[in-house]
This record gives structure tokens, sequence and C-alpha cells, in this order.
């Protein structure tokens, strides 16, 4: 058994770590409630996005747009979205196994991938595994900034429209609920793949009781699907971003629990480690002193 002394350092290294592991399971369990409330704010947003997209993708007589269709391009494009920060678990590792399936994938298909990335922790698995950026976004918040999203959206509709990519993904890991978190490919363009994905997530009750056909649109449906596939993708990058960022410090948040639980039951060890290595001493020195006193005599 280690010395009073030993103990005594040990247990109070994992009383630092303990108090360490707990302000930062606070801070994520902050973070993760202001990101939470400001993702349920914007459902509505989402579920008007939703019921324009449908009724702009399902007209009796198709739309035929640029947006709307696939083209035949030889390269694919992703943008990846890892942790900003460390201490998640396996939250990088499993984002770049999606990232590795579509490597696979574009391979299989016989086209280019390229990949994009936010500024994130998931940039070293990249290094590691010498995977090349086509960019990297840089910011210093979870959420990129407005003219970042800005220009992430007309940049792949501009390279969707002129037909030099075929699809755009973005792999993330999304938040379901508390308890399900899954690393997903959503498909952004064609954008009838995400309008799709939009519908099916809306919170509004089925069937929508207007149609295509009930309303008269000016400028033209071709006009406005291209400056609505801006708003949506804008829209649905900045919710990827927050999925990603709620998953992240739910993540560490669990993580941290786990290593402040773990830093409890270690100093009750320690403490009855401490508790028998001082009773011992104190009866050894007792022993030694009976001992002393019977040579005495």
């Amino acid at each position: 058994m280690a010395g009073t002394r030993q103990i005594q350092r040990r247990l109070k290294a994992v009383n630092n770590i303990g108090r360490v592991t707990r302000t930062m399971e606070m801070i994520s369990t902050a973070k993760y409630k202001a990101y939470h409330n400001r993702r349920k704010a914007a459902v509505e947003y989402h579920n008007a996005l939703a019921q324009i997209g449908y009724l702009l993708t399902t007209p009796q007589k198709p739309i035929d747009h640029p947006l709307l269709r696939e083209n035949k391009s030889g390269r694919m494009a992703i943008f990846a979205i890892g942790s900003t920060r460390g201490l998640c678990g396996s939250y990088n590792d499993q984002i770049y196994r999606i990232v590795d399936a579509n490597i696979q994938n574009a391979s299989l298909l016989g086209k280019e991938l390229d990949i994009y990335a936010a500024e994130s922790r998931l940039i070293n698995t990249f290094n590691y595994h010498r995977i090349k950026l086509q960019k990297k976004y840089s910011n210093t918040d979870e959420i990129l900034a407005s003219g970042q999203l800005d220009e992430i959206a007309n940049y792949f509709i501009e390279q969707y429209m002129a037909g030099l990519i075929n699809r755009f993904g973005i792999v993330y890991m999304r938040y379901y609920s508390a308890s399900s978190q899954r690393p997903e490919t959503l498909s952004i363009l064609p954008l009838t793949e995400l309008i799709s994905d939009l519908t099916i997530r809306s919170t509004i009750i089925w069937p929508w009781k207007y149609t295509f056909e009930d309303f008269y649109l000016s400028p033209s449906a071709s006009e406005i699907i291209k400056s609505l596939a801006r708003i949506i993708m804008r829209s649905s990058i900045e919710t990827c971003l927050m999925d990603a960022a709620l998953s992240e410090h739910l993540a560490r948040m669990i993580a941290m629990r786990n290593a402040t639980e773990n830093a409890e039951d270690m100093t009750k060890e320690l403490t009855n480690d401490y508790n028998r290595a001082r009773q011992g001493q104190i009866t050894s020195e007792l022993l030694d002193i009976i001992s002393g006193t019977g040579d005495l005599r």
C-alpha cells in the first residue's frame, strides 16, 4: 500500500481534476440549453420554408430548373462539421467515418470529391489521414458568421447551376433528441432532396390545403426558386451547424459528468486507502511504544 503522503498527493490531484470537470460540465450544460432554445425558436421559420419549398417542387406541371434536376458532372462536394473543442468522446471519429464513406462512394462511382470543412478538431483527423481540403472556413464560434453562410450557399448554387458539381451534402452530427444523435450526410443539392428532408422534419400537419396552382407568382417560379434556394440552403447549413454544436456540448456534458463521477468514486477509494494507511501507521507506532516499554522492564 502507498504511503500516506503519496495518497494525499493523489487525492489532491483527483479533487482538482473533479473541480475542473464539474466546471466544464456546467459550461457545456449552459451552452447546450442556449442552442436548444435557439433551435426551438426557429421551428416555425423552418416549417414555413418547408411549405414553400414543397409547393414549388410539387406542381402538376413540373418546373424545369437546374437546381431541381440532376446533372452529369463528374464531381461531388461535401461540407464536414466537426467539434470545435476536445473532450467530447468519439465525436470527430464518427464524423470522419461518414466522410470516409463518402470518399469511397465517390471512388466507386468514378467521381471526384471536393471536401470543405469548418475550423474544428476534425481538421487534425483529416491531416492524419492525409485528406486534402478544398477550403477551410474559419470562425471563433460554433456557428459560422452570417456572411460566411451566404458565401457557402451562393458558391455551391453557382457551382451546381454551372454543372461543375452534381451533388452537394453536409456531413454533421444530427440532433434528434437528448438521447439520440447520429452522424449523417444531408443532401443539399439537388434542391429536391433537401426540400424532401425539410418536409419530413416539418411539424406541419399533413396534408397542406394549398397547392402550387393556387398561387399567382411574380416574378416567375424559375426566378423564385433560385432566391428560395439561397434562403433554404443558408438556413439548412445554419441548422446543421446548430445541431453539431448541440450534439458536441451534449457529448462533452455527458463525458465531463462521467469524469466527475469517476473522480468522486476515486476520491472515496483514496480516502479509504488513506484512512487504512494512517490507521496502520498509528498501530505500528503504538506497537513500537509498547515493545519499547517492555524492553525497559
